[in-house]
């Protein structure tokens, strides 16, 4: 049997009618706390995993922006550096002709990332480059419609806001597409001016867009990760996907999309949807130092929570397990205790049966006891009378036999009825002081006959340390150890009966011990029942009720003691009656006042 099933049955079997029902009430209200305390430390830790996991992507997103950040700008620096040398010697010789091979090449970016570094004339038209120096492979072609040349020959065509934020200032225009050799590039212009003001021409810068997105591709940011280069007008300059050029380069963000609508700082971070592919992605961005540029690297939602998305899994499934569990204990717990319940109920009326019979058979025996002993009563007087004045010996022996006869009768009535009041409560003890060595020694001398004629010995032995007087009722104390020694001379054939008295702690005990044949240790319990001997051969050989033992027992409980036995099967047999020693007033205060002088 679990512990918890002896739990329950103790508490049913002490608990009002009624205490199941609240018992089955907290059962599963403490079953329903459980499950969503559980659930609720799932949602906690599941979120704040969740905000370490994005936490520290956005984190990781954060330091290869930078890095990248750096990488950009050393690049742009040292075109920007270029196109201001190529400017001031331009300016400085006065539209005389430049060597601009010298000022690409020390930049050292050529050929792979600074495709071409040119002149353009202040009508429009091209002038040179490092890769035609005099423009006559190319042809003076005219360039005052494109938008890198526009911006600083013809501000005003330009639309409000598009322009320049200073005469001088460093334009990075859009990527372009070349016509003929179909291969992107950003142009990267400044203006010409001469000393008296009048603009002389542009330089050009033509980077190639592929050299960062083959450095971006470097980045182990998942299949879905992104880093885009893109410009303040929202236009994709390089962008590579999961280590792949995009092909978007050229492309414009939507003004509506994620990255449009943040207040721009020189760092930072966000999430959102992306306009392009549709994807969640938290993305890290930064300025290339005061250039309308900026580097973005995003990590796809999908796979930056692809841990956490596994912790979560089997935490949802770990606490289904353990609700389903809990949820499944509760019903077999109430379920259980509707049992118990049941059980409980049907103990209590059984109880309520038992002891409305236990009473009508106590009632019953006591008025019949009552019935009985006047009758009783009247023959064994008529039958002492007759003993007394009859002449014949014979009538004699035959009326002293129905004396004895009534006699044991009467005895026997009032075993029962005092059995009776024991048990319905009604037994009312008289205690006073009691010589207890003359007490017991009285009821030993009673029963020397009777042990001399069996050829026994019968010895009284009482500890000097046992106290000489006791608040006791001495009539039913004499009354259990009559019955004691009555039964130690019936079942003892041969050797002796000892009756001992001694203190221990603060109680007397009184032994009767006997050389009988002994009770086996299964029948100590069975001889103190009513109406139970040790068994059906005893009650053949020896009579008896089986009264005895169980009223001296009910006595010794009444008067706060008890009444054990010790005997193993052919050992003979010693029956203990235990009492509280309860001393006289006078008595009392003697033992007090040693207590303290000592």
């Amino acid at each position: 049997m679990s512990p918890l099933s002896t739990a329950l049955q103790r508490f049913a079997a002490s608990a009002a009618p009624g205490a199941e029902q609240r018992l089955r009430k907290l059962a599963i209200s403490a079953a329903a706390v459980l499950i969503l305390l559980a659930w609720a430390t799932v949602v906690l830790v599941l979120w704040i995993r969740w905000n370490d996991a994005v936490v520290g992507e956005l984190r990781q997103n954060t330091n290869l922006a930078r890095a990248f950040e750096e990488q950009t700008l050393r690049v742009l620096a040292a075109v920007d550096q270029a196109t201001v040398r190529a400017r001031d010697d331009y300016a400085r010789r006065g539209g005389a002709s430049l060597d601009l091979g010298r000022y690409a090449n020390e930049t050292g970016l050529v050929p792979n990332i600074l495709v071409q570094l040119s002149l353009v004339g202040a009508d429009g038209r091209f002038i040179g480059s490092n890769l035609d120096p005099d423009g006559s492979k190319t042809g003076h072609v005219d360039l005052s419609e494109r938008e890198h040349v526009r911006v600083h020959l013809a501000p005003t065509t330009l639309a409000p806001g598009s322009g320049l934020a200073s005469p001088d200032a460093l334009w990075i225009g859009k990527p372009v597409l070349g016509k003929v050799s179909k291969r992107w590039t950003i142009q990267i212009s400044r203006r010409i001016t001469a000393a008296d003001g009048h603009i002389l021409g542009v330089v050009v810068a033509s980077l190639d867009p592929g050299y960062f997105e083959d450095v971006y591709q470097r980045a182990a940011i998942g299949s879905l990760g992104t880093v885009t280069l893109v410009g303040q007008d929202l236009s994709i300059r390089a962008r590579v996907i999961g280590g792949d050029s995009a092909n978007q380069i050229g492309q414009t963000l939507k003004r509506n999309g994620v990255f449009a609508q943040q207040q721009l700082q020189r760092e930072g971070t966000f999430s959102g949807v992306s306009t392009l592919d549709g994807l969640e992605r938290y993305t890290a961005y930064h300025r290339i130092a005061d250039y309308p540029l900026y580097v973005l690297v995003a990590t796809a939602s999908e796979e930056a929570l692809t841990g956490w998305r596994t912790t979560r899994d089997i935490a949802v499934v770990l606490t289904l397990l353990l609700s389903g569990a809990v949820a499944a204990g509760a019903v077999v717990f109430v379920a259980g205790l509707r049992r118990l319940e049941a059980n409980n109920a049907a103990l209590r009326a059984s109880e309520a049966q038992a002891n409305a019979a236990n009473n009508a058979k106590s009632e019953f025996l006591a008025a019949i006891s009552h019935e009985l002993r006047t009758p009783l009563t009247s023959i064994r007087g008529f039958a002492e009378l007759m003993e007394h004045r009859l002449d014949n010996p014979k009538f004699r022996e035959q009326a002293g036999l129905i004396r004895k006869g009534a006699e044991y009768l009467n005895q026997l009535l009032g075993e029962i009825l005092d059995l009776a009041k024991v048990e319905a409560g009604s037994m009312t003890l008289s205690p006073e002081p009691v010589n207890l060595r003359a007490l017991v020694q009285g009821t030993a001398d009673f029963y020397a006959l009777t042990a001399a004629g069996k050829g026994l010995t019968l010895a009284v032995e009482i500890d000097p340390e046992a106290p000489p007087v006791i608040v006791a009722d001495g009539l039913r104390v004499k009354q259990i150890l009559n019955n004691l020694l009555s039964n130690a001379l019936k079942f003892t054939p041969a050797g002796r009966v000892d009756v001992m008295v001694e203190r221990v702690g603060d109680q007397v005990l009184m032994h009767v011990e006997d050389t009988g044949p002994g009770i086996a240790p299964e029948l100590h319990e069975t001889i103190f029942e009513r109406f139970r001997q040790g068994s059906a051969r005893v009650s053949y050989e020896h009579g008896g009720t089986g009264l005895g033992l169980a009223l001296s027992r009910a006595l010794a409980q009444l008067m706060r003691g008890s009444l054990r036995v010790e005997s193993e099967h052919g050992h003979g047999a010693r029956f203990t009656l235990a009492l509280p020693i309860v001393l006289p007033a006078a008595a009392a205060a003697e033992a007090e006042t040693a207590a303290v002088s000592g």
